[in-house]
């Protein structure tokens, strides 16, 4: 019964299990103290929870997920993923199957688009710019989005 709970996790859900474990045990700390941490932090996962979070049998929420997070001191996307980027390795990713580790910790970090290149899909770039950062986080501002489409058309391009 336990194997089909734990069947019932996605890549994402199984390397947060792992990344969990990971980096709980690398800190010292026993499945306890890290229950005391979330319980402190005002979202509570007891050690019975914890200990189901490591063995893949329980589900960890949005909002679990950021508790363990500041819990273990790291960042939220240091749990989505494995602690690999190197060259050529390849992740599974929910929703999105095996892409390049390094192509996936640049979305969770906020750097791209999981997907495209950006020398040829221009519009899904700005629009993943737009829609998925804040003003301040963008790499191009809105005011040069709004000239790339003319100025690109000027160059003969028209993939703005």
């Amino acid at each position: 019964m336990a194997d089909d709970k734990k069947d019932l996790l996605g890549p994402t859900g199984e390397h947060v299990r792992r990344n969990v474990t990971r980096i709980r045990e690398a800190r010292g700390l026993t499945k306890k103290e890290l229950a005391d941490r979330t319980a402190e932090l005002g979202r509570p996962i007891p050690p019975l929870g914890v200990s189901r979070v490591e063995a893949g049998t329980r589900r960890v929420d949005a909002d679990d997920l950021v508790v363990l997070a500041v819990a273990l001191d790291v960042s939220p996307s240091s749990l989505l993923l494995p602690l690999d980027d190197r060259e050529g390795v390849l992740v599974e990713v929910t929703g999105a199957g095996q892409v390049l580790a390094s192509a996936a910790w640049d979305w969770l970090d906020g750097r791209g688009r999981l997907g495209g290149n950006p020398g040829t899909d221009l519009r899904p770039t700005l629009d993943y710019e737009q829609f998925g950062r804040p003003p301040g986080r963008r790499p191009i501002s809105d005011e040069v989005a709004q000239l790339l489409p003319q100025a690109l058309s000027v160059y003969g391009r028209t993939d703005g």
